[in-house]
């Protein structure tokens, strides 16, 4: 009796070893981590570059209020320096005229400024913290609503401006606040002086 056998299936070389057709669990696991990784660098990048971009506008716009200011305030100076020589009075005239702006007697409009939320209302004050530079009744989100503080001295380094000060220069020193009530940037100073060259006219 004879048996028949099936004849033997070759078996391809190549397929020998176990076949595989996906990613193991490890290998899933460390393609994410690098790709999160890769994320959170574009997203820091990203970041940094709109703190770059906010606080170089803001050097912009504080240098701007700065010179808006300043120029208010040399013009006002040199109306006081003319009001002195006209009437032939002292020195002292010209210093009083400032020492009353100093305690806001004497009211300085605030010079209007492009993108900020000025007013004809407002005007500047010295020797307040905090102050705004906008109309708190006419506030726009969409605009610049920064503070400030503006100080009136006879120098750099001694405080108040009194009556027996007689000389010709007085320190004006304006502080900026970019960020208005959030504070959440740096504050950006500025200085100029006021002078009183004096004569006859």
């Amino acid at each position: 009796m004879t048996s028949r056998l099936s004849p033997r299936r070759k078996i391809h070389p190549d397929r020998r070893k176990p076949c595989r057709d996906g990613f193991t669990l490890i290998e899933t696991a460390l393609a994410l981590l690098a790709i999160g990784l890769g994320l959170l660098a574009v997203f820091g990048l990203s970041r940094i570059g709109l703190e770059t971009t906010k606080e170089t506008e803001n050097e912009q716009r504080c240098q701007q209020m700065a010179d808006a200011v300043f120029a208010t305030l040399r013009e006002y100076n040199a109306r006081f320096v003319d009001e002195a020589r006209t009437n032939k009075v002292s020195n002292n005239s010209w210093l009083m005229q400032w020492q009353k702006v100093r305690t806001n007697q004497q009211k300085i409009p605030f010079p209007p400024v492009a993108s900020m939320s000025t007013s004809s209302n407002l005007t500047l004050r010295f020797s307040t913290v905090f102050a705004h530079a906008y109309d708190e009744n006419d506030i726009r989100l969409n605009e610049w609503n920064p503070r400030y503080e503006l100080a009136l001295t006879q120098n750099w380094n001694t405080g108040d401006v009194d009556d027996s000060y007689d000389g010709k220069v007085l320190a004006v020193t304006l502080a900026i606040y970019p960020d208005g009530d959030t504070y959440s940037s740096e504050r950006r100073i500025f200085f100029t002086t006021l002078t009183n060259p004096g004569g006859l006219p």
